[in-house]
């Protein structure tokens, strides 16, 4: 079943030039990542516009390019510059086109769709779904955090055209970005990790939150929920609403369709796991995953039940878990230089930065080891930035030392520490905590991804 780049013209309204190639590939956004094959969509940005790059993409051996015809005017390219590229030139914005183009392929395929959100382990849990689905059904899902309508594209669009499952991630900071999403990708399963504080300059509250993850629910082909059934706005929403689809509730609370009954999260030479014993449907079920951290028994739980919805068995879906590797930034666990690097550098919410300092406490209490924390400043938290800081200082109390980036934590208002130290830069953090050392200690690096801490785990593991 061939969908070829004139489809795709037709699909969005645009115009076709050049060979009639394969339009259902690896798209790339950044012609800096474009590699022989390669679709490239050229793509106005806030600080540069890909229109302007269209000639490296090419040279680089782009076979299908997507761009805005205004676009290309402003750069002064003309469609046949480039003989050999199969060019779709559109009316509308490059991204707007590229979601149609996705959604027609995504037509054609018809796989079962399964679209992950939530404020914390929506990444985790694509992960985990994808790998317990994988043991059994031909399933595709993003390579790495596509959870924009951008990425949602680009997932649909490189899915190979006998892919069965689906498996998108949907993240959001302002309302409406889910529900179209939603339109152009409709799933018929969807899972609501959590709903916290996260993003709240866009959202002002929880509540807000609640209103734009429940966005998902908004697919015309909606048939299943799966949700967070400890997280009481969750649970009230759906215990008034969305009666005429299958809803799964999953948590260690009274009345929690898919029951977790314990917890257990070991660290050791082997690396970290975690291992989840669970009830659904009257049977009890014990599942590990090379996770690290007990709110992972959620993300477990949510991926069994979407991946039962899938006719696969408990027993492959342990299969696949087993096969899964960890996920770099979200807890993944280093051994290096006589102690352990744990990598929370992706990013952090007062939820997840909760969830990490309490992990790594129990980790290197159980392994005997000092405690030292890497933590910058959790972003986006509009006026109740100041109170979520001073309640991630006040768990803090017993580390060795920790180190802290960011005006985050010096406009909070709470005094620091002996334990602690604010970094002017993160080339001064880098310094401090590796001269700190790991002989013998448990190391915690988390904060907004913006921050690049990255730098501080590579530091401490590459050495």
């Amino acid at each position: 079943m061939a969908f070829t780049a004139a489809e795709a013209a037709a699909a969005c309204g645009g115009v076709h030039y050049g060979p009639d190639t394969d339009a259902a590939r690896q798209w790339r956004c950044d012609s800096r990542e474009v590699r022989g094959g390669d679709g490239f969509a050229a793509i106005r940005g806030a600080k540069t516009d890909g229109h302007l790059y269209i000639k490296q993409a090419a040279e680089q051996g782009a076979a299908v390019i997507l761009a805005e015809r205004e676009g290309l005017e402003r750069a002064g390219v003309n469609p046949n510059d480039f003989p050999a590229v199969s060019l779709i030139v559109t009316e509308r914005r490059t991204e707007e086109a590229l979601a149609l183009i996705a959604a027609e392929y995504l037509r054609r395929v018809t796989p079962k769709t399964i679209a992950i959100t939530g404020s914390v382990g929506k990444t985790t849990t694509r992960e985990l779904t994808t790998a317990a689905i994988a043991s059994k059904r031909r399933v595709h899902g993003a390579v790495r955090s596509f959870n924009t309508i951008i990425g949602c594209a680009l997932t649909a669009l490189s899915m190979p055209e006998d892919t069965e499952v689906l498996v998108l991630e949907l993240g959001t900071n302002h309302f409406g970005e889910i529900a179209e999403m939603v339109k152009y990708f409709p799933p018929e399963t969807v899972v609501i990790t959590e709903v916290v504080p996260a993003h709240l300059e866009g959202f002002g509250s929880v509540e807000g939150v609640l209103r734009a993850k429940l966005e998902i629910c908004g697919s015309s082909k909606l048939s299943k929920i799966i949700y967070n059934y400890d997280n009481s706005l969750l649970r009230d929403v759906m215990s008034h609403n969305y009666d005429n689809v299958i809803k799964t509730g999953v948590g260690y609370g009274g009345g929690a369709d898919l029951s977790i009954e314990s917890c257990a999260v070991a660290l050791g030479e082997g690396g970290p796991a975690t291992s989840v014993s669970c009830r659904f449907e009257g049977t009890e079920y014990a599942f590990t995953a090379p996770l690290f951290g007990r709110q992972h028994a959620y993300n477990i739980c949510f991926a069994i039940a979407a991946a039962m919805d899938c006719g696969v068995s408990a027993e492959d879906a342990a299969a696949g878990f087993a096969s899964m590797k960890q996920l770099g930034g979200r807890g993944l666990c280093r051994r290096a230089a006589g102690g352990w690097v744990i990598d929370e550098a992706y990013n952090a919410n007062p939820a997840s930065m909760k969830a990490a300092v309490q992990n790594a406490e129990e980790a290197a209490h159980s392994l005997g080891l000092k405690k030292t924390a890497a933590l910058a400043g959790m972003r986006e938290l509009g006026e109740s930035a100041a109170k979520y800081h001073r309640d991630i200082l006040s768990m803090l109390s017993g580390f060795d030392s920790v180190f802290l980036l960011g005006a985050e934590w010096a406009e909070c208002g709470a005094p620091l520490a002996p334990n602690m130290r604010l970094c002017g830069s993160l080339d001064e953090m880098t310094g401090l905590v590796v001269k700190d050392g790991l002989d013998g200690r448990l190391v915690l690096v988390k904060g907004s991804n913006s921050y690049g801490l990255k730098k501080v785990v590579s530091a401490l593991t590459e050495r």
